[in-house]
């Protein structure tokens, strides 16, 4: 069986007969010549070739009987034939109660080896994948591509796999009788433009969104008609955005949670935004928190045309739906100023106003992370990074270290290169600016410590490069140790080679650090973020942003990030 190929399990009469006749001691050629084709014309090679065609689909049988969860019928059928009348009998009653099973049904908790070929259920389990449940979510998290991040899984295998799961989508179901695999999984072809109102049925980005409809909202106050009220909305937050075109990155940020919005409240509560109050306000953060139903919101990432793009790739952080909140409440006050609401509902209560300055720029107030608690991290990375396997984790200690010595903001690092040390502005207070020229005198022209210029010497032996021959040279500090084995992945590293970390892979890699780090030694670490572990002076820099409408530099980028640090 070739390693990709999915077992076929259906079973005629006729072989059922056959391994029958088998299992009452009549010989493999007798058998296959009475109910099995067999063309060889050496009675040799034919009984041979009788023999492994009756004990494949005895292996089979008993492969069907683990499906059914009948442990019993397995173990007879395993001991071949019976070795007296009443071991024949035995094992006729097992076949006869095994045709009456009929075929089964794939289930969530059933071994991956019971629908897939030896090899491949074999590889699959050497990934952890150990049953039908995990390989669902696999595929729910990463699309019909999952198989590019499942070493010794090919093209091939993962055609085939995929195949299988789009034959039984509608059967493999989770305790609840729900399905288990997500439409996004399989959706194929573009997305057309679609009415924003309560009778939108297919999510659609900001620029498919239209309104055609006319009526009245049920049960809600006759402000205008439906037509109206979401024709209005997309004017006023195209307007709004178109106010806020002067960077990209920050327009991107706008239109998503502005989008998302829009999306909650024509699908979930069919008003308009200047029908919302603030219960519908308290609704959509726990929303945000936990987006349901999963299977029609949450998606992996897809290009915005495409059938299988999802306004969510996962549940939102604490930080992020912080940043929805600031977002969406510059949205609502421009809104408010321009006469399209009446109510600024989404302006938080004092308490959460408190609350959100606070988490927001803990810098503001002159706290930063304490020193033991950062001294605690790096040695945490350092250990994990002792590990021949632990790249990922000598990134991140060389990422931190440079955050906290070179006084340069968390974007800054995706592309700083060792030429560049030591030539920053200096920012900060004046008595900031002469300590950080006696660290430079103390450290050496790049101004770097020793465990800095460890880490990042240990960073760039796992790319291949020597930091004691590249002194100067124009290379990124802080790069992806390997290449994710994607084409893509490959082109980007041809047109630019040794380049860095991308902003959002930069954040993903310490956000996952952070996390290990608290849940496996301090739950109360201080860095809720990447950009908590910039250095004071940057962050001081920054503290004038206070109260102002999110950009770019602060944005905080949620989702789950699959591979492991290790």
């Amino acid at each position: 069986m070739q390693p990709g190929k999915v077992p076929n399990l259906s079973l005629t009469r006729s072989e059922f007969a056959a391994v029958r006749a088998y299992v009452q001691g009549m010989p493999a050629a007798m058998v296959a010549g009475r109910y099995l084709s067999d063309d060889s014309d050496d009675d040799d090679a034919g009984g041979e070739s009788a023999l492994r065609l009756l004990l494949g689909l005895r292996d089979r049988m008993v492969q069907l009987a683990h499906l059914h969860s009948r442990q019993d019928l397995a173990e007879l059928l395993e001991g071949g034939p019976g070795r007296s009348n009443r071991g024949m009998d035995r094992r006729v009653e097992a076949l006869a109660e095994l045709e009456r099973l009929g075929t089964a049904q794939p289930r969530a908790d059933h071994g991956i080896e019971l629908w897939f070929s030896p090899a491949l259920a074999r590889r699959l389990r050497a990934q952890k994948i150990t049953n039908l449940h995990i390989l669902v979510d696999l595929a729910n998290c990463h699309g019909n591509a999952w198989w590019r991040s499942v070493p010794r899984i090919g093209a091939l295998a993962g055609a085939a796999i995929n195949r299988w799961l789009a034959d039984h989508r509608d059967v493999v179901r989770d305790e609840r009788g729900e399905p288990l695999l997500r439409d996004h999984v399989f959706a194929r072809g573009r997305l057309a433009e679609a009415t924003l109102g309560p009778q939108l049925r297919q999510l659609v980005p900001f620029e498919l969104m239209r309104v055609e409809e006319s009526g009245t909202v049920a049960g809600t106050t006759p402000i205008c008609d439906v037509k109206g009220a979401f024709d209005s909305d997309l004017t006023a937050v195209r307007a709004w955005l178109a106010a806020n075109h002067a960077q990209q990155s920050t327009w991107l940020a706008y239109r998503k949670e502005a989008e998302r919005l829009l999306l909650w409240t024509a699908m979930e509560r069919g008003k308009a935004l200047a029908m919302l109050d603030q219960q519908d306000r308290q609704d959509y953060f726990a929303f945000l928190r936990h987006p349901a139903p999963a299977r029609l919101w949450v998606g992996p990432r897809a290009p915005r045309e495409s059938a299988a793009w999802r306004p969510f790739t996962g549940p939102l952080s604490e930080s992020s739906v912080l940043h929805a909140s600031r977002i969406l409440g510059a949205l609502f006050e421009w809104l408010q100023n321009q006469g399209h609401v009446a109510e600024h509902v989404w302006q938080p209560e004092s308490q959460a106003k408190r609350m959100a300055s606070r988490v927001a720029v803990p810098v503001a107030a002159g706290t930063t992370l304490e020193p033991e608690s950062l001294a605690g991290f790096l040695d945490w990375l350092a250990a994990q990074g002792r590990d021949p396997e632990g790249i990922r984790y000598r990134a991140a200690e060389a990422a931190v270290r440079l955050l906290q010595e070179q006084p340069i903001g968390f974007a800054s690092l995706a592309t700083l290169t060792r030429d560049k040390l030591g030539t920053h502005e200096e920012v900060g207070t004046r008595e900031e600016v002469g300590t950080l020229g006696a660290a430079k005198a103390r450290c050496g022209e790049e101004g770097l410590s020793a465990a800095a210029r460890g880490a990042l010497a240990n960073h760039w032996q796992d790319r291949g490069l020597d930091w004691d021959s590249l002194a100067r040279q124009p290379i990124v500090l802080v790069g992806p140790p390997r290449l994710p084995p994607t084409g893509r992945a490959r082109r980007k590293a041809d047109r630019s080679p040794g380049s860095g970390y991308s902003v959002r892979g930069l954040h993903a890699l310490l956000s996952q650090a952070i996390d290990r780090y608290r849940e496996a030694e301090d739950a109360e670490f201080a860095a809720r973020s990447p950009r908590d572990l910039a250095g004071r002076r940057t962050r001081v820099k920054s503290a004038g942003t206070v109260g102002k409408a999110p950009e770019d530099s602060g944005a905080d980028v949620e989702g789950h990030v699959d591979p492991a640090l290790g």
